[in-house]
């Protein structure tokens, strides 16, 4: 299990509240999660200060290289989340009865969170449209030990920044539009690891920041 040191400058968090009620706020709440993933590549993480982070993120689409600078692995985290809610938002639209394609992007907790989501959307026939957006406000990245001694540099990254649920809108299975709370932004935090078994970039947790807005 990895083992994060986090900066103080990303303080406590809390559950994602900023919906209002509970249908609502699945549709927003990305996930909660204060454990590191349970993967035999990542093994330890030793922190650097947080850093001002205004990257150019890049594709994660396929294969790439492990991070040679903080900078590659702010961007390339940022691109991270953002395949993340591009991913959830084309689960909960076009087909939340079938949930796999998060885990591709995502795993534990993070991936967790998606598939409970998309099944109580199936429950309960709710119609979802739009996307959700995320811009990075600060970040940093951590040196990754995997579980055989290897160290990777920069291969944890760690996002702070504010994720808006304002372009979704649902229905609910009687055709009737689903009221929104007008608060559907908010500050989160996101941990996100490079997989060098795989060579990609996954997101392992989102959290909410004393569910602050943004």
């Amino acid at each position: 299990m990895t083992t994060l040191n986090t900066p103080m400058s990303f303080r406590p968090s809390r559950t994602l509240g900023l919906l209002g009620a509970s249908l609502v706020m699945v549709l927003f709440a990305a996930g909660c999660s204060t454990s590191a993933p349970e993967s035999p590549k990542a093994a330890s993480a030793t922190s650097t200060p947080a850093v001002s982070a205004t990257p150019t993120p890049t594709a994660v689409a396929g294969l790439v290289d492990a991070p040679q600078s903080q900078a590659e692995a702010i961007a390339a985290g940022t691109a991270a989340m953002r395949t993340y809610l591009d991913v959830r938002a084309e689960i909960e639209v076009n087909h939340p009865a079938d949930s796999s394609a998060i885990e591709a992007i995502a795993m534990g907790e993070a991936a967790d969170k998606i598939h409970r989501i998309a099944a109580t959307l199936t429950d309960q026939g709710t119609i979802s449209s739009g996307s959700y957006a995320f811009d990075v406000t600060s970040a940093y990245a951590n040196d990754l030990t995997a579980s055989d001694g290897t160290v990777y540099p920069f291969g944890h990254a760690q996002l702070e920044g504010c994720m808006s649920a304002e372009g979704i809108s649902a229905t609910n299975a009687d055709g009737i539009p689903v009221e929104m709370n007008p608060n559907r932004r908010g500050i989160v935090q996101v941990s996100v690891y490079y997989v060098a078994a795989e060579s990609k970039w996954f997101l392992t947790s989102i959290e909410s920041r004393d569910n602050a807005p943004c």
